[in-house]
């Protein structure tokens, strides 16, 4: 006997959930909000946003921003996105899609397109350990210290409200071309508008799950020996707090309970709209011809002539104060990254110069300027792109990647909250 679609789902760690948008006559353009996580240190990005929302409906009254969960009145805060997710339900501000999915198409001021799937993922299909050989794997550790403020965040939500970017290994993007398929069979535009705030413009199609068959047929054929599926490339400490709190939960829940899922968007890591930028490092207040004898001694550095080519896997650009730039070359063992040798070093050094301190830039002009202002004690370290082709083989065989390993995307073109569901 065949198996049904909602089977065969359950087989991927897939649900297709009731998803819900704002109903005719809302603004999508004040609705969409971008994720919590992004602009913590820049206030007057989150001035402007609640200048353009006014007191129309928005995203921007359901959660807690980032740099809030730690604050003493952290439980206030969280009531007050509770009474706000539970007056907009009363006031039936939202519509009820029937169960499927959305293609997401969005363009960027960086990106002329980038391609994503909404749906839900089954919280016992992830395991957010460092060795996880689950379905569903991190891509970076988990500190754990930083899941109870978002657990008491997902305990009190009547509403799942993602901003969660999850991979897949997809060369062939049979996932997205199954999807773009279903949708000029079946798909009904949902919405079509700019995002506030330099957000691009976004688009999004819905699809039924009974119209999806040609999407699960593409995911089961992504599903290899390996039993690695999804990749959670943002927002994985939101999605390992909602698995905790479906943890404590589950004993006295349907086994089908809707806080089980949690709503993510899929992106293919092959897609050209999904950039990967690596992650720098400026150590501040050291010696810098010192510490560079160190991590040349410790990381067994070849200083090669600079070149404009960009830098190979096993190589990193050394600046200094003074304007000396060099190209090393590191020897790292197989199946390892550059940045884990070097985040090694730095560590290690780190433990005898409690002077120092070390920061993670995004960008290389930003390092540049940084080290160049630095009156001789930064040292700035450039380091290479990320493969693409190797970063699913890499969890595999290896585990998660070190921290600030890699960024994805510009700030602006992170994911903006926009679809929810009742859970």
């Amino acid at each position: 006997m065949s198996l049904t679609i909602s089977e065969r789902l359950s087989n991927l760690g897939i649900e297709f959930p009731e998803i819900l948008i704002p109903k005719e006559g809302i603004s999508f353009e004040k609705w969409a909000v971008i994720a919590c996580d992004q602009f913590s240190s820049e206030p007057s990005y989150w001035a402007e946003t609640r200048r353009l929302v006014g007191d129309a409906p928005s995203t921007l009254n359901l959660f807690v921003p980032e740099c809030n969960l730690e604050d003493d009145d952290l439980n206030e805060q969280i009531a007050k996105t509770r009474e706000a997710m539970l007056e907009l339900i009363s006031n039936a501000v939202l519509m009820n899609l029937a169960p499927g999915f959305v293609l997401v198409d969005r363009s960027t001021l960086h990106v002329n397109r980038r391609l994503g799937l909404v749906l839900a993922i089954d919280l016992e299909a992830y395991d957010f350990s460092e060795d996880s050989r689950s379905l569903i794997r991190p891509t970076e550790g988990t500190i754990l210290k930083r899941l109870p403020p978002r657990m008491a965040v997902r305990r009190m939500a009547p509403l799942d409200l993602p901003h969660v970017i999850m991979l897949i290994d997809d060369p062939g993007n049979l996932a997205m071309n199954a999807a773009r398929t279903a949708v000029r069979a079946a798909g009904k535009k949902i919405y079509d508008f700019d995002l506030m705030q330099n957000g691009g413009h976004i688009s999004g199609y819905h699809v039924e799950k009974d119209e999806a068959e040609p999407l699960v047929s593409a995911f089961e054929k992504l599903l290899d020996d390996s039993g690695l599926l999804f990749a959670v490339g943002d927002g994985n400490h939101s999605l390992a707090s909602a698995r905790e709190v479906w943890l404590e939960k589950r004993a006295t829940c349907p086994s089908n309970h809707p806080m089980r899922y949690g709503m993510v968007e899929v992106e293919n890591i092959y897609d050209p709209g999904l950039e990967f930028h690596p992650i720098h490092r400026v150590m501040f207040d050291v010696q810098t011809d010192k510490l560079k004898t160190y991590l040349r001694k410790r990381l067994g550095a070849a200083i090669r002539p600079s070149t404009e080519n960009k830098l190979s896997s096993n190589e990193l650009e050394i600046l200094d104060s003074e304007g000396v730039a060099e190209r090393w070359r590191i020897g790292t063992p197989a199946g390892r990254l550059i940045v884990e040798s070097l985040q090694e070093a730095l560590d290690s050094y780190l433990e005898f110069q409690p002077e120092a301190y070390l920061d993670y830039i995004h960008g290389e002009n930003p390092v540049r300027e940084l080290v160049a202002s630095g009156a001789g004690r930064r040292l700035g370290i450039i380091l290479p792109e990320i493969d693409k082709s190797a970063f699913f083989r890499r969890i595999v065989d290896v585990g998660v990647f070190p921290r600030k390993t890699f960024s994805i995307g510009e700030a602006t073109e992170k994911r903006y909250y926009l679809e929810t569901r009742r859970i």
